[in-house]
């Protein structure tokens, strides 16, 4: 069709081209702001966990590499790894520590976070500042201060204010059971303000029409908390506990500072061991394994996590 003097068909068959060459640029400038990030992580992340997984398959050690090189010894690792009891009593312990302090602090946070949300509640501003100021402090310290310190058999003040009650007094680091204690309530101390700050903008979320609608048809406030606050609040959550759960899979600091891993092999968690294998017996090969294999329980916890709460609240997450 040759068109008229109104609608020339050259003007119209040129306007799809200039589109199309513009969304392209269009694209290319995307890729171009993206590619700083995608190399970042490549370099950061996925080019160091290739090699990581590489290493698992050798026996790499720094002193013996610079003499005889390094080899392939194909599984043997993995099955080392699999006979080493030392490993899966750390991996007892790092288990138990997760266990532990990870439903506490939890329900410690949510606690807090539905009493700051009490509107009658005085200076919650001041409060919700100080509640947050031990996750502000450096995890060496608090595990010093907090955790040597205070909870020092001879001269730590808890001991002295059991004593004051007539009870007996703890030896906090120096049995098994009370220096796991030791760890969690160290490590609840500190990071309960990360997801209390974290439930707390869930509950400030949660639109108030659904609960004053709960209230005038009669529900007590168990009832709306149970059926809409906790639903509303479970994405929230999810978030929360996938946080500090990852974070107690790769515990070391207040290990290090207060108990070292002991006494005995009592708090000696998966992280620890591995950096003695890697950085005391420089066997970087087992190390690895031992990484991978955290990794993976890293990734059943994960997708543990996730499937429970999509059949809690599938429509939200």
């Amino acid at each position: 069709m040759e068109g008229d003097a109104l609608h020339p068909p050259v003007a119209v068959a040129a306007a799809p081209r200039r589109q199309s060459r513009w969304t392209l640029a269009e694209q290319r400038s995307k890729m171009l702001f993206i590619l700083p990030a995608v190399l970042l992580v490549l370099f950061l992340a996925i080019f160091p966990l290739i090699a990581s997984l590489v290493l698992a398959f050798t026996d790499y050690q720094f002193a013996k590499a610079q003499r005889t090189g390094v080899s392939f010894i194909w599984f043997d690792n993995w099955v080392r790894l699999a006979k080493d009891a030392r490993f899966w009593l750390t991996l007892r312990n790092t288990l138990t520590f997760i266990v532990l302090a990870l439903p506490l602090q939890y329900l410690i946070g949510l606690l807090l976070a539905l009493v700051l949300n009490q509107e009658f509640i005085k200076f919650r501003r001041f409060f919700r500042v100080v509640f947050l100021m031990p996750m502000m402090m450096a995890p060496v310290a608090v595990s010093y201060i907090v955790g040597r310190m205070m909870l020092g058999e001879a001269y730590g003040p808890v001991n002295d204010i059991l004593a004051r009650f007539g009870l007996p007094s703890v030896p906090w680091l120096s049995l098994p059971i009370p220096a796991m204690i030791s760890l969690v309530l160290v490590d609840t101390w500190q990071w309960t303000p990360l997801i209390m700050i974290l439930l707390l903008a869930g509950l400030q979320g949660i639109p108030q029409d659904a609960l004053e609608a709960a209230s005038i048809d009669g529900a007590s406030r168990w009832q709306a908390f149970r059926y809409i606050t906790f639903p509303l609040l479970l994405p929230v959550t999810f978030t929360a506990v996938l946080i500090r759960g990852l974070e107690q899979f790769k515990v070391l600091d207040i290990v290090v500072v207060m108990t070292g891993g002991g006494p005995g092999q009592a708090t000696e968690v998966v992280t620890l061991y591995a950096y003695q294998v890697a950085i005391t017996n420089f066997a970087l090969g087992y190390a690895s394994t031992i990484a991978f294999v955290l990794l993976f329980c890293v990734l059943v916890f994960t997708t543990v996590l996730v499937k429970v709460v999509r059949s809690r609240l599938p429509e939200t997450v």
